[in-house]
Formats: structure tokens, C-alpha cells, sequence
């Protein structure tokens, strides 16, 4: 019940916040910089078809992940990355997975210091499933979604606090990340 309240008042406080981040923006010129960054995520697993409909592998683990990018006016954004979802296991259950990335970045820079953004791209995933002995790997390439958060630490350095929903074929990933950006 409180989902269905706080949804409303979430949405009409982000319509109200769009002139000020309009205003919060210093510059309409394009001012483009490349940035670097990393950070270390913790993400959800869900694979109810494993290796066959009889099989399901449910865990939590930390991952990695390191970017690259080009920003225009701390808006808009092109972004390639690398993200290792390490080993997961629930018994004799096991999956390896990364995967690159390549994605779209749109902030609001409600303020000088901060600026919610939504992000999404396509993922191009590697994977290694096996119970016991039986083992398969695949690869393919999803869409993936996400937002977040970023924080102008210093001039040249950002903070960003990230959600991200992947897909690998019938695998589902969430993932919550901390990060650090470095633009040049």
C-alpha cells in the first residue's frame, strides 16, 4: 500500500524538479569529455530453467565491472563497459558469466553536485552453466536497463550508485553497483 502512495508523490516531485535541473546546468554548449571509471556491484540471480526445466539456480554474489565513455554537457552519454558476474553455486549447481557492454546515459542535473540519470544498452554476455559433471556454455547479447545516481565529488570526480536489470537468454540479474568516474 505505501508503494502504491509514495509512487505518485516520486513522480510529481521529478516533474516539479525538471526546471531546476534546466537551470542547474551551467553551459547549453556541448562541452564533450571522456571519462574512465569501476566499481564493485552486488547483484541478485534468478535462472529458473537451468540446464533443463527440472533445474533453477537462485544466488546472490559480488561482481566487478569497469567503463569507458564520452559525455556531452553531464546530460547525455555513450558508454562501453566490462562487467564480471564471477561464480555463483547453489549445490552442485555453478554458472560463470560477463559480459561487454555498450549504453546510452541520460542525466537531470537537478543540482551542480547531483543528477539522477536512466541508462540502457546492450549486453554481450559469455556463460558456463554445469550440475556435477554435465556442463554448457553459451554466449548471446541482451537488453539491459537501469538508473541511478551521480555525485560530483571533485571536479573531475564522480560517485555513482547504480541499478542495472540483465538478461542472459532466461537468467535474470540484478545488480546494485557503488562506482567512481574520472573525467578528463
Amino acid at each position: 500500500m505505501k508503494k502504491l502512495i509514495l509512487a505518485p508523490v516520486f513522480a510529481s516531485g521529478l516533474v516539479l524538479m525538471i526546471p531546476l535541473g534546466a537551470s542547474a546546468q551551467s553551459s547549453n554548449t556541448a562541452d564533450v569529455r571522456a571519462y574512465l571509471g569501476g566499481g564493485i556491484g552486488y547483484y541478485r540471480l534468478n535462472d529458473d530453467n537451468f540446464l533443463d526445466e527440472d533445474e533453477s539456480l537462485k544466488d546472490d554474489r559480488f561482481s566487478w565491472r569497469g567503463f569507458a565513455g564520452f559525455e556531452v554537457n553531464r546530460i547525455f552519454a555513450l558508454e562501453a563497459g566490462y562487467v564480471d558476474f564471477g561464480s555463483t553455486s547453489e549445490g552442485n549447481r555453478d554458472m560463470e558469466a560477463d559480459g561487454w557492454t555498450i549504453a546510452a546515459i541520460a542525466a537531470l542535473p537537478i543540482t551542480p553536485y547531483f543528477a539522477p540519470y536512466a541508462k540502457v544498452g546492450q549486453l554481450f554476455w559469455d556463460r558456463e552453466r554445469s550440475v556435477g559433471s554435465l556442463s554448457r556454455s553459451d554466449d548471446g547479447n541482451d537488453f539491459f536497463f537501469g538508473g541511478g545516481a551521480r555525485f560530483a565529488m571533485t571536479d573531475n570526480v564522480d560517485l555513482r550508485l547504480e541499478y542495472e536489470r540483465y538478461s542472459l537468454d532466461d537468467t535474470d540479474l540484478d545488480m546494485a553497483s557503488v562506482n567512481v568516474q574520472f573525467r578528463f
